[in-house]
């Protein structure tokens, strides 16, 4: 007994030793954990609010258009399309298409055009023209850009 008491406790068999390692794995799990948190953090600091078109609207709900001998009619008045981003700024560039009843520019192509720095394009009297049967019916204003996607919402009254 002893020479027991002289080389002191057996640590291969004494288990009261294992709770001094936890700590310093405790703690090099929250490092890790923490590290792993502000590269996340990061990350989703650079991720933005996605771009969308806003609002489509026109100077005039309908406009005044007179047949003609050749089936079609021809749009007699100006109007002017605006559109705005999410945050309600002026969307520059955007590709505002015109549609419904076969509506098509002078020489017979699809009228569309971009918009301006404010937002804004403008489409001339007497450069469109559209099939109509009857009396009254809406062409399709469709406001497109890369990264903003697509609107429809808006439709213009076309009267004869």
């Amino acid at each position: 007994m002893l020479h027991r008491e002289m080389d002191g406790p057996n640590l291969k068999n004494d288990r009261s030793g294992g709770i001094e390692g936890l700590p310093l794995q405790l703690m090099i799990l929250i490092l890790i954990a923490t590290l792993a948190t502000a590269i996340i953090i990061g990350w989703m600091g650079n991720i933005s609010t996605p771009e969308s078109i806003g609002d489509v609207t026109l100077d005039k709900s309908d406009v005044s258009a007179v047949r003609g001998a050749n089936g079609y009619c021809t749009i007699t008045e100006t109007f002017s399309v605006y559109v705005t981003d999410q945050d309600d700024n002026p969307l520059k560039d955007a590709v505002i298409t015109l549609s419904g009843h076969g509506i098509q520019d002078a020489y017979g192509n699809t009228v569309h055009k971009n918009t301006d720095k404010d937002g804004k394009v403008t489409f001339n009297k007497n450069s469109m023209r559209l099939k109509m049967s009857s009396n009254t019916g809406f062409v399709t204003v469709n406001v497109s850009k890369p990264g903003y996607g697509e609107d429809s919402s808006c439709k213009i009254i076309v009267i004869v």
